[in-house]
């Protein structure tokens, strides 16, 4: 999204961007039933129950899928965009249609970046103390092993060597570009 970056708008978008990764947090924790017992766990409800809880009132959940958390991240980057947009004075430029698809592709970034991130985390921690236990570290492990799975199954490890992190941040990359960068660029 072409905006002027200044102060305001880069503390702005950081701030909505804690936000929408922590109900992102909250969301895939849910969904691959990480443990919450632990001190991110018990932030992540606690910063979002405030907002998640009245919102199932009024938008139930769908099988397994959480609807209030899926729209209450859905709206929190759509305000980030919004609102850089209007602090930068260039409202006129965009329209509704266009805000939402900035929206939407701004919640399909944060979760491909979360994902990335707990895949880069457990890299990491596997280089330097592979049986060690941290909350992030639990955290990071119990997102990212669903998509890691699948990806050993494909390729086995070679003389002891994991290749299944590298396949799937791959496979995030090019998801960010032909997922979300024609959302970016609809011509509404």
């Amino acid at each position: 999204m072409p905006y002027i970056q200044n102060a305001s708008t880069f503390l702005i978008g950081a701030l909505f961007s804690f936000a929408l990764y922590t109900v992102l947090l909250r969301f895939w924790m849910q969904w691959v039933r990480a443990d919450f017992r632990n001190e991110i766990g018990q932030f992540v409800i606690s910063a979002t129950n405030p907002v998640v809880l009245p919102l199932r009132k009024i938008l139930p959940s769908i099988g397994v899928i959480d609807t209030a958390t899926v729209v209450l991240a859905i709206l929190v980057s759509l305000l980030k965009f919004g609102v850089i947009v209007l602090i930068s004075g260039e409202l006129a430029k965009y329209s509704i249609p266009r805000l939402i698809s900035f929206g939407f592709a701004g919640t399909i970034e944060a979760t491909i970046y979360l994902f990335m991130a707990a895949i880069f985390i457990g890299i990491i921690a596997s280089w330097v103390n592979p049986n060690s236990y941290n909350p992030i570290l639990g955290v990071a492990r119990s997102i990212s092993e669903p998509l890691l799975a699948p990806a050993r199954n494909l390729i086995p490890a070679f003389g002891g060597l994991d290749f299944s992190p590298m396949i799937v941040l791959l496979f995030l990359q090019f998801s960010l570009r032909l997922i979300v960068a024609p959302l970016y660029n609809l011509p509404i």
